[in-house]
Order: structure tokens, then sequence, then C-alpha cells
């Protein structure tokens, strides 16, 4: 006889493989069917998880837009002088991280996307 348990899975985040090109502008729009945190995002792009960093999440600019009530858009841009990194296939994740209002005050930290970051060698610099 076989029990089942309930389980939960705190896992929300969602997969989003992106391909860019080296030495261009990046430019990722992103629209939520929710209301987003305005501050505190980061985007990491490394070698493997928990490997060297090849796009620091200092190179990356993040504009939160609200759309319709229930509709937030996040633009995270980059220049294209920022954009350096050698052709290759690496990983990313996005995350929140903002201030929580319960009784032990630690931030709150969400991840809500994840994929690989691919990036296309380019001819003209």
């Amino acid at each position: 006889m076989s029990t089942t348990y309930p389980t939960v899975n705190l896992n929300t985040a969602g997969r989003l493989d992106i391909i860019c090109r080296r030495n261009d502008s990046f430019q990722l729009v992103l629209e939520f069917n929710s209301t987003i945190p305005t501050s505190g995002w980061k985007m990491d792009v490394v070698t493997k998880s928990g490997g060297t960093v090849v796009i620091p999440d200092t190179e990356f600019s993040y504009v939160v837009s609200d759309g319709v009530a229930t509709n937030s858009k996040l633009t995270i841009s980059a220049q294209a002088a920022e954009m350096v990194a050698a052709a290759g296939l690496y990983v990313y994740d996005i995350q929140n991280t903002h201030p929580s209002s319960d009784v032990d005050g630690a931030d709150l930290v969400k991840t809500y996307l994840f994929g690989t970051f691919k990036i296309v060698g380019d001819i003209t610099t």
C-alpha cells in the first residue's frame, strides 16, 4: 500500500533561454501578470552555476514600469560596450531582493527567471 503525501513547490522560477550578440546593445523587456518590486533586481551571467561571472550585475540597468493595474514590465538593459564577454554558452538568473515586513526583518529574495545565456560572436566591433 502506497501513501501519497502532499508537496509544496517553492521553486516558482520560470525558465527563459536568452540568445544575444557580443558587442551589441542588450535590452530585454519582461511582462509579468502581477505587480513586481520596483527595485532590488539583479542578474549575473556566469560560466556555470556557481562559476566565474562573465557579465556582472553592475553592467545591467533595471527599470520597472507599470502597465495596467495587474501587469508590470521589467526592462533589463546593457550598453554594447558592456557586452564584451566571449561568445559561448553561459547561465544566468534574475533575482529580486526587497525588505521584508516579517518579524525577523530578513530581506525577501526571489528568483524570477533562470536559463541559458548564449552569446553569439560578432564580426564588427
